[in-house]
């Protein structure tokens, strides 16, 4: 017996996901981020049925389709981690992207001043 309990929220919480996934593989990583509040209120209502004692109560095909979800859950997540990893290492190599690079300035032994370097104010030929 679900008394109490919205099934339709593990129907919610499985589009919320599925929506997700297609957010995040079209790139689309914001969108699936603003998602965010809808899960959280759909997966509630889910944490109240398991912490509720309700969970024995239901069907078969309700749990099957709890460990899809928790399945499908772990995904995302997998690719959320892969988004973040990559924008870390994007930002990390524009942060050194200039290492390398050069002012156009010598030192007076000839030698070019690397840009991480250089110091006072340099004037552009006009």
């Amino acid at each position: 017996m679900t008394t109490g309990f919205d099934v339709n929220a593990i129907a919610r919480l499985r589009d919320l996901l599925t929506e997700e996934r297609a957010l995040i593989v079209t790139g689309r990583a914001s969108e699936a981020a603003a998602l965010i509040g809808d899960k959280a209120g759909a997966l509630d209502q889910v944490e109240a049925l398991i912490n509720g004692g309700q969970a024995d109560a239901l069907p078969s095909a309700h749990r099957r389709e709890l460990q899809a979800i928790v399945r499908m859950a772990q995904e995302n997540a997998v690719y959320f981690t892969a988004i973040r990893n990559g924008l870390r290492s994007a930002i990390n190599r524009l942060e050194t992207m200039h290492d390398n690079a050069y002012v156009g300035s010598y030192t007076r032994y000839g030698q070019q001043v690397a840009f991480p370097q250089a110091t006072g104010s340099y004037q552009k030929k006009a």
